[in-house]
């Protein structure tokens, strides 16, 4: 354990240093502004104590020792990306280029992924299914009495070895579960990204904030979407001065710059601030976020009462 982290970031420190302020920001305590959805009033925060959680991505093994393998590869990960990204967050990168799309998509993937809620959603999943399980037959040692399941059309041999186990899952074992999860879909969601339309809004100013939960997926037409799922649109700042945007207008260039117009950051900060687990992060004030986004908010909709008269 000699060197290895006890607090592991969800969002890697290299990349908030980008949202310091700009006094700050080169320092070895870079400050950003933090806002809460919670309560309280925006703070400057110290980077380094935020979006990280104790042993996030180093369950118990069987033995009662800490497991590393899923933390060193997220941390090599995040060392490569380090080396790329003031050319990522500052310059006009060739979007197009094979290997730097390859390394952004399994970069975002992991971020979409490692997010600590996605432990929340396994127990909920976990209740479920107990709740489920509970009510079909068992044998004399408790195990279900199923020996296949059908999944779309498909059927599978069901292994009902274990289920006492799976039923009494505790902390470390719902983080082992999250793990596996990152592990196992961290290639497959990037090969999605990879399929997508990219562009990037870029602005002169650092006006775009990022936030505990930085991948944002929406979806105009769906209220129940997926990544796969047609017209769902990604959006991740890369930097106070660069959004990426990834949608499936495959009519439209691919890997092309559009300046911020003249509707400015509010409806993308907006869009980025709703998506938020708990809180922006921003080298601006983020009381001068929030005016924006309010003021963008009441002339949007003014424009859409108009339109429907």
């Amino acid at each position: 354990m000699k060197g290895k982290p006890e607090k592991q970031h969800w969002v890697p420190h290299f990349y908030l240093r980008y949202f310091a302020t700009p006094e700050t920001r080169d320092t070895n305590n870079p400050q950003a502004w933090i806002f809460s959805k919670d309560a309280g009033d925006p703070i400057i925060v110290n980077l380094k104590k935020v979006a990280a959680q104790r042993y996030l991505y180093s369950p118990k093994d069987h033995e009662g020792k800490r497991d590393w393998k899923t933390d060193d590869k997220l941390t090599h990960l995040e060392y490569v990306m380090g080396f790329i990204w003031p050319s990522v967050a500052n310059d006009f990168i060739g979007l197009e280029n094979g290997s730097l799309r390859k390394g952004l998509s399994l970069f975002i993937s992991t971020l979409y992924l490692r997010h600590p809620a996605n432990i929340d959603l396994n127990r909920k999943i976990h209740r479920k299914l107990i709740d489920l399980y509970e009510t079909l037959p068992k044998d004399a040692e408790g195990n279900l009495c199923i020996d296949t399941i059908m999944h779309e059309g498909k059927e599978y041999k069901f292994i009902n070895s274990g289920y006492n186990e799976y039923k009494t899952a505790d902390k470390n074992e719902f983080k082992k579960m999250f793990i596996n999860s990152l592990n196992s879909n961290a290639i497959p969601t990037a090969k999605i990204l990879m399929e997508k339309r990219w562009s990037i809004i870029f602005s002169d100013k650092p006006v775009f904030i990022t936030t505990d939960k930085p991948v944002v997926t929406e979806n105009l037409e769906k209220l129940n979407f997926g990544l796969k799922t047609k017209g769902t649109i990604i959006m991740f700042p890369l930097s106070p001065t660069r959004l990426l945007v990834m949608d499936d207008r495959q009519d439209q260039p691919n890997g092309r710059y559009y300046p911020l117009g003249e509707q400015g950051p509010g409806p993308f900060n907006l869009g980025l601030w709703s998506n938020a687990k708990q809180f922006m992060i921003s080298p601006r004030h983020t009381d001068d976020v929030c005016t924006e986004m309010l003021l963008w908010a009441d002339k949007y909709q003014k424009n859409d009462n108009f339109q429907r008269k």
